[in-house]
Formats: C-alpha cells, structure tokens, sequence
C-alpha cells in the first residue's frame, strides 16, 4: 500500500502540470482587467500599471462606422480598434465608452466570441487568449447601440504588444474616439490636442496652463504613471499649478470643462 503512494503523488503532479495547459493557450492572458484604459474614470489607469514603460499617446486606433453625421440614438454601430507595432506578435485591449465619471455610454455586444468578450459588468471589450496572435498588427472588432440621452461619447482604448509573450519590450498605446449625436454642434477643431498648453515643460514648482478658451475651464487633477491621483480636482490659481510637493517624474494632467469635455497632457516634474 506504501509503495503506491508516490505514483498516486506523481498522476496528481502529472494531471497539474497538463491541466495549466489545457485551460488557456500557455502565456497568454484570456483579456485584461476591468479599469485599464487610460479614462479619466479608470483615474488614467492603464497597460503601464502591469507592464511598466510609459505610454504613448496616438490616434486612429479606433474607428466606427458612425457617419459624419453622427450616432442615432439606439442605432447599431461597428466598432474596430487596431493595434500596429512593427515586429510585435502578440497584441491586447482594452476599449470603453464612457462619461467624464466613467459611466458606461451605450451597449457593448460581442460578434466574435473567439477573439473578444466583455468584462467588468460589460462596460469594458477586451481580447480573448485565441485573439492575441499577429504580425506587425492586429484588429477587433465588436458592436455598439449608441445611448439615448447624451450628445458626446468618448470611446477610451488602452493597447499593448510584444514579442513572443515576454514583458521586455512591451509597448503600450492610449488613444480615443469622440463622437457627437446627429444634429449635436460639437467642439470646434481648436478644442482637440492643442486645446491645453504646459510650460515649462519639464518643470520644476509652478506650470502654466494656457487654454484655447480660458474661462471653460472647471477643474485640473494630475496623475502619476500608476494612475493614481496626486492632486484632485483643484482650481487653477491665475492659470498657474503648484506642482513643488511632487516628486520628479513624468505626470498627466487632467482638464475638465465646464461642459464635461476632458483634455489630458503629460509633464515632467524635475
């Protein structure tokens, strides 16, 4: 009877081992957790928390077949984030339409279970482990019914590749999407990138902050690379922040207006 007990020890060892592979293809994540899209109600939160590095911001990595017109309200859209970095063979995501506060926008749905599901109460789309493998690039893509009682919505993507599954390497990517309700008028062009200025920039006590229309302005708040608040929902003193308690770093600032439009910048604090 003893003797069979380090062969039961080694089936049970054997049934482990086999059973981590069988679950999921080995070294790929099935998805990303629920808060990781760089939104400022995910407080900027993104692919760097996990995989370290500093994100990079682009545009065009998330697309729709909302008309120039604008989303009818209950209407069915696809939508499509792409993920592009040359030499990568494995890519991620994460997308979410939210509100200032973080509030889901519309109705996320699944059309192909292989490549994508829905996590955190179906607020956020992210990449299943059969749908990470690429060269130089990626897409998915998923549906939308665009909400009934708001005129803007801001699709938040977070995307991170790398080579053969290993972390050194990784690159993550935030972008996002804006589109306006049909018959909405929305931000002029001089509301988008250059809307918000910083200087100087690297800083050391005191940044500037210039605005395409300086008195839209609501409130600023500053993140740190980990997405964590390090000032919250303060008012601008004469355009000016008082940055002296940070320590050195790269942080993002976050711009809210009056009308709910939200505009980040990144700094650096000597």
């Amino acid at each position: 009877m003893k003797k069979t007990i380090p062969y039961i020890f080694a089936g049970a060892l054997v049934f482990v081992v086999l059973g981590s592979f069988t679950g999921t293809k080995f070294g790929k994540r099935d998805g990303t957790d629920p808060g990781y899209t760089g939104s400022p109600g995910d407080s900027l939160k993104n692919c760097t928390v996990c995989h370290g590095g500093t994100a990079t911001d682009v545009d065009g990595w998330i697309t729709s077949t909302v008309p120039k017109a604008g989303f009818v309200p209950g209407q069915r859209y696809t939508i499509k984030a792409t993920n592009t970095e040359i030499g990568a063979t494995r890519f991620g995501f994460s997308v979410s339409p939210q509100a200032i506060n973080g509030d889901l926008l519309g109705t996320l749905e699944i059309t192909d279970t292989i490549k994508t599901k829905l996590v955190g109460n179906n607020k956020y789309v992210t990449y299943r482990a059969d749908g990470v493998e690429g060269i130089d690039s990626l897409s998915w893509t998923f549906d939308w019914v665009a909400p009934t009682e708001v005129n803007e919505v801001v699709f938040y993507g977070a995307f991170n590749s790398n080579h053969e599954g290993h972390k050194d390497g990784d690159k993550t990517y935030l972008t996002k999407l804006r589109l306006y309700k049909q018959g909405f008028v929305g931000l002029t062009t001089s509301l988008k990138a250059d809307f918000m200025t910083i200087y100087p920039n690297p800083a050391i006590d005191i940044i500037n902050i210039s605005t395409a229309h300086q008195s839209n302005y609501s409130e600023v708040s500053v993140f740190n690379v980990n997405g964590i608040s390090v000032i919250k929902n303060t008012a601008l003193i004469g355009n000016q922040l008082n940055i002296n308690a940070l320590s050195s770093g790269i942080y993002t600032i976050l711009l809210t207006t009056e009308n709910g439009h939200s505009f980040t910048k990144k700094f650096v604090k000597f």
